[in-house]
């Protein structure tokens, strides 16, 4: 019994095997971050020239708070497209 614990736990593959899926995430999710937040100003810069355009607003405070709402918006709607087209199609069933 202690052998079983002790092999699955330290030295057993169940564990080293998820311990190198957890890495490969972190290193995913740490580049990932890295791209958007490279991108976070150009795709800010381009709403922003979008909607200046779209409303005629001059005003940093406002065309700022503008700006934000139309892409939180607009993200929302994304997320929701995305989120309806990965659905699953068969209910789950609960315990």
């Amino acid at each position: 019994m202690m052998d079983r614990i002790y092999r699955f736990f330290v030295g057993g593959t169940k564990y080293a095997n998820e311990f190198w899926h957890e890495v490969r995430m972190l290193i995913v999710f740490t580049l990932g971050f890295t791209i958007a937040f490279t991108w976070r100003q150009t795709v800010f810069d381009t709403m922003e020239a979008f909607v200046q355009w779209l409303t005629n607003v001059h005003n940093i405070t406002s065309l700022s708070i503008l700006t934000s709402s139309f892409t939180t918006i607009f993200c929302i709607l994304i997320i929701a497209v995305v989120a309806n087209f990965l659905k699953d199609k068969a209910p789950h069933k609960s315990l």
